[in-house]
């Protein structure tokens, strides 16, 4: 049921990424919808905008991954209690912690329903150095907020062992999948190209994967590696020590399933003794699926049981030289294989994790609120 006459508030601190507007997309279908967000480097670019949607910005300059943008978000909270305290809205929804916490309290000051979504829990995502207890503090209260929430949005069911202790009242899954799909190619008979478009973070094995397909030149391999943060520089001036590798830097979202669509093969090894990472979610598996291309991922994390139920990629150990050269060449070599793994993602994506199917979860899941 439409109705326009309804607000949403959605709130994002780090809105760079495709999970802003793949919300908005079915929330502006149904509703008005007012978003918060922190332009925290002012180079923003909505990945939608229609006659429902406002965005609102907070432009307080802050880098990423730091002491700084931790004491940063407070500011923005506060920028975001003060402009909503005395404004009208229907619902309040906050995603991820840094948002989640005035979010709540500005939901029962107006006796709102409040939506916690949360993309990665915050205690896994706090720099390693810092003290443990800020990481048991911030797992408390993001579990004391899932659990207070009206709604609660998991990108996987198969991530709630993170939230331990957490008794979410209702839950909607809401993956991080492809919106438009390009055109199929074909692809060329040249070069084997493996393609990496993403958080340029720790924990993901870029340098092994960027030294693996060096050494791979002569076999006729590529890679493609691009994204944002704290380790561009160095992946960057990694790449360029290989001729047969192609650093391209951020690609706006509208771009990237483009450029995958020319890769032979997705890569997404996370580090499965790395929190943040051995859960994550990641978009990329769902793109593979959807475009029908093989990915790569690193045994005991949560890809590697996606990718092991559908049958849709091979499992390396993460860090490993060795296995992960050994991947890529048995899906270099073998035509068949990389076929039939692309082929078991693609129907699985399309018969149950494709933008009609999930998007209508979630509008459902919000008109039974309450």
């Amino acid at each position: 049921m439409v109705d326009h006459a309804k607000k949403v508030v959605v709130m994002r601190s780090n809105p760079k990424d495709a999970a802003l507007g793949k919300i908005l997309i079915p929330l502006s279908k149904n509703y008005r919808v007012d978003c918060y967000i922190w332009d925290r480097q002012r180079d923003f670019s909505p990945l939608i905008e229609n006659a429902n949607i406002a965005y609102e910005k907070c432009t307080i300059r802050s880098g990423y991954y730091n002491v700084w943008t931790f004491i940063k978000v407070l500011y923005f909270d506060i920028w975001l209690f003060i402009n909503l305290i005395f404004s009208r809205f229907d619902y309040i929804h906050s995603i991820d912690l840094d948002t989640g916490v005035v979010g709540f309290m500005l939901a029962k000051l107006k006796n709102k329903p409040f939506i916690y979504h949360c993309l990665d829990p915050y205690y896994a995502n706090l720099p390693s150095n810092w003290p443990g207890f800020l990481g048991k503090l911030a797992m408390r209260l993001e579990n004391y907020i899932i659990t207070e929430s009206d709604l609660f949005i998991i990108t996987d069911h198969l991530r709630m062992p993170q939230h331990v202790g957490a008794n979410p009242k209702k839950i909607v899954e809401f993956p991080n999948v492809p919106i438009d799909l390009p055109i199929m190619q074909k692809q060329e008979d040249n070069d084997f190209i493996l393609g990496y478009i993403g958080s340029l973070v720790e924990g993901r094995n870029l340098l092994t994967i960027i030294k693996t397909v060096g050494e791979l030149e002569n076999e006729g391999v590529r890679l493609v590696i691009g994204g944002f943060g704290p380790l561009e520089e160095t992946i960057k001036n990694r790449s360029m020590k290989y001729k047969n590798i192609s650093f391209i830097g951020w690609v706006p979202y509208e771009e990237v399933l483009k450029l995958e669509n020319s890769f032979h093969v997705m890569i997404h090894t996370t580090d499965p003794e790395n929190l943040s990472q051995k859960w994550v979610s990641p978009n990329k598996l769902f793109e593979s699926m959807a475009l029908g291309k093989p990915i790569i991922v690193s045994e005991g994390t949560l890809s590697a049981k996606r990718v092991d139920m559908l049958k849709c990629g091979l499992i390396v150990k993460y860090g490993s030289e060795m296995d992960l050269r050994g991947a890529i060449l048995q899906l270099k070599n073998n035509n068949n294989l990389a076929k039939e793994l692309g082929s078991h993602g693609n129907e699985e994506f399309s018969r149950d994790w494709n933008w009609d199917v999930t998007g209508k979860k979630l509008l459902e899941a919000y008109i039974n609120i309450r």
